[in-house]
């Protein structure tokens, strides 16, 4: 029907992944150039200056659902630890996917102290924008 579906993910779908190897493809085509480039490097460059002990089968998932959906690019942050690993490995998707010419939607947080957690993400974004440039927060 030609509909883009819309939303996030499911903490299934992030347990399922258990590291990168996981991943069919390194690819994402540039919004910019439609050239593929190695996507899953341009992550990992992001990661090791941002949270480089973070879960590989959340950074894993988090690259697939990207390339699949790099226009709707929604997160669900809060399967394991939110600070630590979910909100860090959404921002070096977040900003490699910026390199690309796309722009991430956002995150979801369905437990834990959400007003907490969202004041949190919050300073995490505006670091990251500060860090890279770029308009995350």
């Amino acid at each position: 029907f030609g509909m883009q579906p819309k939303g996030t993910h499911a903490h299934s779908f992030v347990s399922s992944y258990t590291g990168l190897d996981a991943l069919s493809t390194k690819l994402l085509a540039s919004k910019v150039t439609g050239e593929e480039v190695d996507f899953v490097d341009i992550v990992l460059q992001y990661r090791r200056r941002l949270s480089p002990d973070s879960n590989k089968g959340e950074l894993a998932a988090f690259i697939a659902f990207a390339q699949a959906f790099p226009t709707g690019f929604l997160a669900l942050v809060d399967t394991y630890d939110t600070l630590r690993s979910g909100i860090p490995n959404f921002l070096a998707v977040a900003l490699a996917l910026n390199d690309l010419g796309y722009k991430a939607v956002g995150i979801r947080l369905d437990s834990g102290d959400l007003a907490y957690l969202s004041v949190e993400a919050r300073k995490q974004f505006v670091a990251a924008s500060a860090k890279f440039g770029g308009d995350l927060a």
